[in-house]
């Protein structure tokens, strides 16, 4: 079978599969453009509420083909060629990685950015760029430091030494450990994403992003206008009804320009 990007759905939740076993899952040929417009296509349809990105036969992903990065040294740090491993922090649909074995150099970056990782007991993570002379980029010197604080991210970058999942947990690097393999544990919170308000959560993502990027005073000044955003949705309504009639609520999908609408408040 060709390596490539495999999308599949479990209800709301948007799978999508690093397929390349034989060379531990590593990008090769068109899989990273492929993965970039598969996040982008799952983003833009409001019937996913949650993405869950994994890979085959107990890895997630070894990083980029070392052979092509031999031949093509310049697209290692070319953001263009990257651009897919950094999108999961870029858009608003959740994304969780579900991670067994390596989550190495370019697929370490890609679990970095996602916005919760899960992983089996077998996980192992490392930023290669120390041991290979390239610099760590893909978020590795900015977004790692907002999940583990300096001491961690300079000891996991300097040394470029691997770690386990005890570690990535214990600094709240990987959220949760489900074994024996990551992806039931993954969907089941991806799942739990889909049941409440999609439109809030978008909200929460960009305000959280928000908030990091810009400042707590920032973040604190667009509460109100992404509240406003989202009162004028039916969302409101149907959270406290389900309430006061003791049911579970049952939102509607978010409306296709939600998305944009945050952005413009934000902006």
């Amino acid at each position: 079978m060709t390596p490539g990007i495999r999308v599949s759905d479990r209800g709301a939740v948007r799978v999508l599969t690093i397929d390349n076993p034989t060379k531990r899952n590593a990008f090769s040929g068109d899989m990273a453009p492929q993965l970039l417009r598969e996040l982008d296509l799952a983003d833009a349809d409001p019937a996913v509420r949650a993405i869950v990105v994994t890979g085959t036969e107990g890895c997630f992903s070894s990083g980029h083909d070392l052979q092509e990065v031999l031949e093509k040294p310049e697209t290692a740090g070319d953001p263009v060629a990257n651009a897919a491993f950094s999108r999961p922090s870029e858009i608003l649909t959740p994304v969780i990685a579900a991670i067994d074995g390596p989550a190495y150099a370019a697929g370490f970056i890609l679990a970095l950015n996602c916005d919760l990782r899960v992983a089996s007991p077998g996980a192992r993570f490392c930023g290669v760029g120390a041991a290979i002379g390239l610099v760590p980029v893909g978020g590795q010197l900015s977004r790692l430091l907002d999940l583990v604080g300096y001491p961690v991210a300079f000891r996991w970058l300097a040394t470029a030494a691997p770690f386990g999942v005890e570690e990535a947990q214990q600094h709240g690097f990987v959220t949760g450990v489900h074994g024996p393999e990551a992806l039931e544990g993954a969907i089941e919170v991806a799942e739990a994403i889909a049941k409440v308000s999609p439109a809030v959560v978008a909200a929460v993502k960009a305000g959280l992003t928000h908030t990091l990027r810009h400042g707590t005073d920032a973040g604190r000044a667009a509460e109100p206008l992404l509240a406003a955003l989202v009162r004028n949705l039916p969302d409101g309504d149907e959270g406290v009804n389900s309430f006061l009639e003791r049911r579970p609520a049952v939102y509607p999908d978010h409306p296709a320009d939600h998305h944009d609408r945050i952005a413009e408040v934000l902006a």
